[in-house]
């Protein structure tokens, strides 16, 4: 078994700017005591000192930051037992002062962003949860965290699905499939932050429950908008059967000048309960007879959802 060497190297000091006259002094003599072996007591003095005396004064003696005694030069521990015993009560130095006020502002405005950003993210979750079908719950990952903290994401208490056929399962981060073999550790519901998850906040968005009907894809959409446009006819020409046509554009054929022919989009629209055909004849702008097709109130609001 090979033993670990553990060895702890003093990063170069910067310059002292002292802001009392004793300093040199001070120095001189915690130089001398310096000359032979520290000690435990010696160890024991200085811990007490800065203990007793705090982080800033310790700074203000040695005229540069100080680290904690483990960090320092012994002649640094021996100059702050000296400027102890003489009682010293030295200001800090003003670069210090100064660089300490700058980062004070620099947290400040962190503080601030990040408080803009936390409220942000607050009204774009209200937005999502207004509408949302369910109520949800968010909840921290606890297993993995990554360079900004631990992602936060959105669980429901009941199964639920998206888009045509994507499940997502009860107590699950959305984002999950329900087949993951790994899932996400999560812990407790948390009462007033938002979720971090991308993933889960698109689906909160997109999820329905399970008796929901799947909402229209892009093409049955655009059928539905044609049919609210009230140029969707189904004529019984001379030849062939019934069929549903766009009256708006002319297609080939014997019949193109009834419209393009739209018969099969429009019957699904119908099997879905969303278009209707009327059951009197009426005329198109260019004059031909036929049965009109309109909306009905899911295909309304299948079309505004």
């Amino acid at each position: 078994m090979h033993r670990r060497l553990v060895v702890t190297a003093l990063l170069p000091q910067p310059e002292p700017q002292p802001t009392y006259p004793e300093y040199e002094d001070v120095r001189r003599e915690a130089r001398g005591r310096n000359a032979g072996p520290i000690g435990g007591r010696n160890l024991d003095r200085m811990e007490d000192v800065i203990q007793r005396r705090g982080g800033d004064w310790c700074t203000a003696v040695l005229g540069r930051h100080f680290p904690g005694l483990r960090h320092t030069p012994s002649v640094d521990g021996f100059t702050l037992l000296v400027a102890d015993e003489r009682g010293l009560e030295p200001e800090l130095p003003e670069s210090i002062v100064q660089a300490r006020a700058a980062e004070k502002a620099r947290r400040k405005e962190r503080e601030a962003q990040a408080a803009a950003k936390l409220e942000a993210e607050k009204r774009r979750w209200d937005l999502v949860t207004a509408s949302a079908p369910v109520s949800f719950s968010v909840r921290e990952n606890t297993r993995h965290t990554g360079v900004g903290g631990s992602l936060r994401h959105v669980t429901a208490a009941v199964n639920l699905v998206s888009g045509r056929s994507r499940r997502h399962t009860a107590g699950r981060a959305l984002c999950e499939t329900p087949d993951r073999t790994n899932p996400l550790h999560l812990g407790g519901p948390l009462d007033d932050l938002p979720p971090t998850c991308r993933r889960c906040i698109k689906y909160a968005g997109l999820v329905r429950t399970l008796d929901t009907p799947a909402p229209p894809t892009p093409a049955e959409v655009a059928t539905l908008r044609l049919v609210q446009s009230g140029v969707v006819f189904t004529f019984r020409p001379a030849r062939g059967g019934p069929a549903a046509r766009d009256t708006s554009q002319r297609s080939k054929g014997a019949s193109g000048h009834l419209g393009r022919k739209v018969d099969a989009a429009v019957q699904k629209a119908e099997g879905r309960g969303w278009v209707e055909k009327d059951q009197q004849h009426s005329r198109t702008e260019g004059g031909h007879l036929g049965h009109r097709w309109r909306l009905t109130e899911a295909g309304t609001a299948a079309l505004k959802g």
